[in-house]
């Protein structure tokens, strides 16, 4: 009973971050689509959608093997040297992304031109991977990363409308986001010495390679995961000359993660749960509980399209809005992929598993959407059912995998 509290806790203040997470954007969104016009911010959209993969190769999956190694620590001198070893491997990451990102920034046609934006956009990333939000995910202790996070992104939107007024200030955009996460960084490192007693140990490089190899796999999944969304944006920015279109996709996306990211605090509570108490009979009520909610929200989406696409883009993407509805799909399977995947066949050690259905689901993806391009029917409406296809089929077969564990 006492776990169970603890979990609703947890997940409560992983809902206080995830509402800050998404108001802030939500506060600048129509102003930066506004103020940037459709082409500023198809550049913007574009270049977010790029740096997704550079941040999921920077966490490296250690989001979910750190927080099980802090989860089963059992004293503050093991603690410090997993967040010493973690962070040490996260700098060498830093490293070898920064020079992939610049190469292949430099070929991409919308990137090539605009190669400083890319950097400091990339060093935004590396600010953001740095910090160790797997440590208070272990503790299941959410209440300093929520505060640290609206102090930072206070700052950075404040500043927004007072330094970005058009396309000729976005790269004002970039150098907020660095300094809201060097902000970040360094409330996140206070706020753990406050609470755990914790610090950084520097640890022997073979040990940080050894966190490497161990969230290699975990890593390996995430990035196939990010080909949902990544993937799908960069092919429309290479083979979609329209720039509205890019812009409606990329809105219609923002609009769709933003209803996801009401998911997130129910997954990251629920995975270091399991790991520690084992309970996946409280999964299965909780996938049960769910359900009608999920389709309940699936449908208002639907119904609410055009006033959504008005609120964040304004009347010039009404048009758009059409998007939205065919995309709604997503919203009810990944939620239980989700579900179904870290939380539950992560921690029971089915790691493996959840990386078969993370990359059948990415080949599948990539396949149909690289036939669509040579064929000609790169079309938003055949975007939209290889996107909600692709995420249907991942979460079929973790279904199928967890099925064993939630009986």
């Amino acid at each position: 009973m006492k776990n169970t509290v603890f979990f609703f806790k947890n997940t409560a203040w992983q809902y206080g971050l995830q509402i800050i997470k998404y108001l802030f954007p939500l506060i600048t969104l129509p102003y930066l689509t506004r103020v940037l016009e459709p082409e500023g911010y198809a550049f913007y959209a574009y270049v977010i959608s790029f740096m997704s993969f550079a941040q999921v190769f920077v966490d490296f999956g250690f989001n979910l093997s750190g927080t099980k190694r802090i989860a089963k620590a059992r004293s503050i001198k093991e603690e410090n040297h997993v967040i010493g070893a973690v962070t040490e491997a996260r700098l060498l990451l830093c490293i070898v992304a920064g020079v992939a990102v610049m190469v292949t920034a430099s070929f991409l046609p919308l990137t090539q031109n605009r190669l400083p934006y890319v950097f400091l956009a990339f060093t935004a990333v590396c600010g953001k991977g740095l910090v160790p939000d797997f440590l208070f995910q272990g503790h299941e202790n959410m209440g300093p990363i929520t505060t640290r996070f609206f102090a930072s992104k206070s700052i950075s939107t404040i500043f927004t409308f007072v330094l970005v007024h058009s396309i000729n200030d976005i790269m004002w955009v970039p150098v907020l986001d660095i300094v809201s996460n060097g902000v970040a960084l360094a409330w996140s490192f206070a706020a753990a010495k406050r609470s755990f007693g914790t610090t950084i140990e520097l640890a022997p490089l073979s040990e940080s390679l050894a966190e490497l190899r161990t969230s290699g796999l975990y890593c390996f999944s995430n990035m196939a995961a990010s080909v949902f969304s990544g993937f799908t944006t960069l092919l429309i920015g290479a083979v979609v000359t329209d720039a509205a279109q890019v812009a409606y996709w990329s809105l219609s996306m923002t609009a769709v993660t933003a209803v996801q990211a009401l998911y997130e605090p129910i997954i990251n509570s629920l995975y270091p749960h399991m790991v520690n108490t084992g309970d996946y009979c409280f999964a299965r009520k909780l996938s049960i509980l769910a359900l009608p909610a999920v389709l309940i929200g699936t449908v208002a989406f639907c119904l609410l399209s055009k006033s959504v696409m008005l609120v964040l883009g304004g009347e010039q993407y009404l048009e758009g809005s059409w998007v939205l509805v065919w995309a709604s799909p997503l919203l009810v399977f990944s939620f239980f992929g989700m579900l179904f995947g870290w939380p539950v066949l992560g921690a029971v050690g089915k790691v493996a598993e959840v990386t078969k259905s993370t990359v059948i689901s990415a080949l599948f993806c990539i396949v149909t959407l690289l036939i669509a391009s040579f064929t000609g029917m790169t079309d938003l409406h055949v975007i939209c059912a290889i996107r909600c296809a692709t995420e249907a089929l991942l979460c079929g077969i973790r279904f199928y995998h967890a099925l064993p564990v939630l009986h």
